[in-house]
């Protein structure tokens, strides 16, 4: 879940890709992307999705944040409230055929609510 991933456009339309589910470690997270390498001129935007194990079919859940953009590489997502499972929703938009990113999800800090 956490390697170097690369995406490339086909065409020039907008084009969704979701990553698998997987378990949170606590009721809140920080979800940081590094992008390694961009070579489109359109945008990406990653949402965090979440369920719970006994929701049926595949369908995203609930969205609980948009990553923002620290910095030119560095996006970030603070997430309350999780459920049990939680992925990512990348959809991106290229100018031209070919253009695509390459980009890292790293590990998420986990916390939960102090009392």
């Amino acid at each position: 879940m956490w390697m170097l991933t690369q995406i490339v456009a086909l065409n020039t339309s907008a084009q969704t890709y979701y990553t698998p589910w997987f378990p949170k470690s606590a009721d809140n997270g920080v979800f940081t992307l590094e992008k390694v390498l961009e070579t489109i001129n359109g945008g990406i935007t990653v949402t965090v999705y979440t369920k719970n194990r006994e929701d049926e079919g595949s369908a995203p859940g609930t969205a609980v944040g948009t990553l923002a953009s620290l910095s030119a590489a560095f996006h970030e997502v603070a997430c309350s409230g999780l459920k049990d499972l939680v992925r990512f929703q990348i959809t991106f938009t290229a100018s031209a055929a070919g253009q695509g990113v390459i980009f890292r999800f790293l590990p998420p800090t986990w916390y939960d609510t102090a009392v």
